[in-house]
């Protein structure tokens, strides 16, 4: 019997069960609930609690109570008609927004690296090996979550014998267990050594300083220099970076946390052209709607598009189709000059199987949605060669923009269960983005 109990308790994770305890004590102990609970208990559990936790917690709170009442055998009271009403009634009257990480942007990153590098150089003159032994493995924390764009979890999690590096080429870490993997296979991800900020470098830096030869990759470092056996915990890794930018004299470092990595690394992939199926290979998103939280509409590129429209009704505006200007030309329009330059689109869409419907629908959206609204031309009876008008204000916000219309096009493309596969191409300088 102890070794199913084993296997039962390895079928969730730590925090799973952690959280489900502390789910289940807060509804017995410190609200005075009993289990097994009835649905009118459950929805008054609620709304005692709807001023005070946001509505995701809530929503755990209801799954928590279901499972523990399916796993005794009793009715699931969380099902009633009674507790969907009151979460509905809790939706409406306590609307919340999703808080997001703010992104760690590459200049910011340099910023603390720069100040890492220094503080270890200052360390090891002084012969402070606990300021050293420190700095190095905050650089290789840093740098490495960064770049492969790991969750605070994943990093904790890492060790040592799980990962391979060939300097100069790059590392593998490979987690037996992350989020996604629900069949617990294990993932493999790689991660390329960079001319500069480069985290294969910093991470055997790391190795080499601590003489660590296995066990979790990143520890608690003890005041007179000592690493201890166990990791770092995952709700550790914030404090520790708002700590970093603090000292690196970065402004309001209470805005980061432990996911301003992964966002920052979305947001830098995307502006230098990564496709959008590589992104996600890369960083292990499976679902498209999971990956395009990670991309918000930058300023620029809201401008952008708006400035196109105010140019398109312009009295003076030039009739669609009318000869564009070149990204060095412009034109005034209104007394603001709006620089526009020709861009083709090549775009495919094939359903995700024989049975699936919604390719037309998927076609004819992109097009009002995507491409009318920038002066739209078809170069080919199928509709999968097009040239649009751009505004090109910047060349940074011409990425924002096409950057947008990308993901606008993968959304419709995967709402109507379709593969798109897209290229934007600017005559005039060569360019290309998919």
């Amino acid at each position: 019997m102890s070794r199913l109990n084993d296997y039962l308790a390895a079928a969730d994770r730590d925090n799973t069960r952690r959280s489900y305890a502390s789910a289940i004590r807060h509804f017995e102990i410190e609200w005075g609930g009993l289990l097994p609970a009835t649905s009118d208990a459950v929805a008054r559990y609620l709304a005692d609690h709807a001023a005070t936790l946001s509505l995701n917690t809530l929503r755990h709170r209801l799954s928590v109570l279901s499972r523990w009442h399916v796993d005794q055998g009793f009715a699931d009271p969380t099902k009633a008609p009674l507790v969907r009403q009151t979460f509905k009634g809790i939706r409406s009257l306590h609307p919340a927004t999703e808080k997001q990480a703010r992104p760690l942007e590459l200049d910011v990153l340099e910023q603390v690296d720069a100040w890492l590098d220094r503080g270890i150089a200052v360390a090891r003159n002084q012969s402070d090996r606990t300021r050293e032994l420190q700095h190095t493995r905050d650089r290789a924390l840093l740098l490495l979550g960064f770049w492969r764009g790991f969750r605070s979890d994943e990093l904790v999690r890492l060790r040592i014998e799980h990962v391979d590096v060939v300097s100069g080429q790059g590392m593998t870490c490979f987690l037996p267990r992350s989020k996604g993997d629900r069949q617990l296979e294990g993932r493999r991800f790689q991660c390329p050594a960079l001319s500069r900020l480069c985290p294969v470098t910093a991470f055997e830096s790391w190795i080499a300083l601590s003489g660590l030869g296995a066990g979790p990759v990143f520890r608690r470092i003890g005041r007179w220099g000592d690493v201890a056996e166990t990791g770092l915990q995952p709700n550790s890794l914030i404090p520790l970076l708002r700590r970093l930018f603090a000292g690196a004299g970065v402004s309001t470092p209470d805005t980061y946390s432990s996911h301003s990595l992964r966002r920052g690394f979305a947001g830098w992939a995307r502006a230098s052209g990564w496709d959008l199926k590589d992104l996600m290979a890369y960083v292990g998103w499976r679902d498209i709607r999971s990956a395009m939280r990670y991309f918000d509409a930058t300023a620029t590129g809201l401008q952008a598009r708006f400035e196109l429209g105010l140019q398109a009704s312009s009295p003076s505006a030039p009739p669609v189709g009318a000869t564009a200007m070149s990204p060095l030309e412009s034109g005034t329009r209104g007394g603001t000059a709006i620089p526009t330059t020709r861009i083709q689109v090549d775009l495919v869409l094939t359903r995700f199987s024989k049975g699936t419907r919604g390719l037309t629908q998927a076609h004819r959206l992109i097009e009002q949605m995507c491409f009318q609204p920038y002066g739209m031309q078809r170069l080919d009876k199928a509709g999968e060669q097009v040239e649009l008008l751009l505004p090109c204000p910047s060349r940074e916000a011409l990425d924002d923009l096409v950057f947008a219309l990308l993901d606008d096009m993968h959304r419709i493309a995967d709402d109507n269960h379709c593969s798109l596969e897209a290229r934007f191409h600017e005559p005039a300088t060569g360019k290309h983005w998919d």
